[in-house]
């Protein structure tokens, strides 16, 4: 389903995805809860000013005026135009316009619904952004979000992430080394977004445990290994594929899986 165009190009910027993302990501007596994730295209969104204007809320419009640089203004746009419509393809009774949706952030930068429409609503929303993508996340329940450029970079500062022992488990991912990390990086970060620890989960205080083989991608189970402080032993799974040449990961996970974990 097409649901963002752009009239000035006469091209398509965004679309749901969650269908083809599910399928790849499931297995046998294994899927995710329901959610709603949409793609959009960074370079096609035209006069970012119209655009902003149409959708943001006061607040995101401040906000948005904010960012000196050209790059990370459209970034941050794009990103807030996906989750709306994440939003409004979840629970469209809360969507009378994309400007009724506001996306506020907390201390550690997390993206949550504010008031009007996150008032006596129980949605989650995530945000990513990497090249030309964006990508918004909703679901009912706790979720996050990661998509990752492959660059050259992650193996020059693998160590900063990648634990001697995590290095054995890349090797059933079934890829190269470059696309190994990319979705241990893309996990690892979607895992900092989700947890409600402050300061955020370093990359090397948890440790990959476990792959799973998913129709189209992997399930990457983790464990807390932090000396310095208490980190859960109970992280949630995370699912790890690729998306026009990137490694997403994703976690939706609430009720049993973050009722263990009496530390957070």
């Amino acid at each position: 389903m097409v649901l963002l165009v752009n009239k000035e190009k006469k091209c398509h910027i965004g679309r749901d995805i969650s269908t083809e993302v599910r399928s790849a990501f499931s297995t046998a007596g294994r899927r995710l809860p329901p959610f709603t994730l949409v793609r959009l295209d960074v370079s096609g969104l035209g006069d970012e000013e119209v655009v902003a204007g149409r959708a943001l809320t006061p607040l995101e419009l401040a906000t948005f005026h904010q960012f000196r640089f050209t790059r990370r203004r459209r970034e941050w746009l794009a990103g807030r135009l996906a989750v709306k419509e994440a939003v409004c393809g979840l629970a469209p009774e809360i969507c009378r316009s994309r400007a009724a949706v506001e996306v506020a952030v907390d201390r550690r930068g997390k993206p949550f619904l504010g008031r009007p429409a996150g008032a006596g609503h129980r949605l989650f929303v995530a945000i990513s952004h990497s090249g030309d993508t964006a990508l918004g996340l909703a679901s009912r329940l706790p979720c996050a979000l990661d998509i990752q450029e492959l660059r050259s970079a992650l193996k020059r500062v693998a160590s900063r992430f990648v634990h001697q022992e995590e290095e054995a488990l890349l090797g059933q991912c079934h890829a190269d080394r470059l696309h190994a990390l990319g979705m241990l990086w893309a996990a690892k970060e979607a895992l900092r977004k989700h947890l409600p620890i402050w300061p955020l989960l370093g990359f090397l205080e948890n440790r990959l445990t476990g792959v799973t083989g998913l129709a189209g991608g992997r399930l990457f189970s983790f464990q807390g290994v932090s000396a310095a402080r208490r980190v859960p032993d109970c992280l949630p799974d995370v699912h790890v594929g690729w998306h026009d040449g990137k490694a997403l990961a994703i976690i939706v996970a609430g009720g049993r899986a973050l009722e263990k974990c009496s530390t957070f």
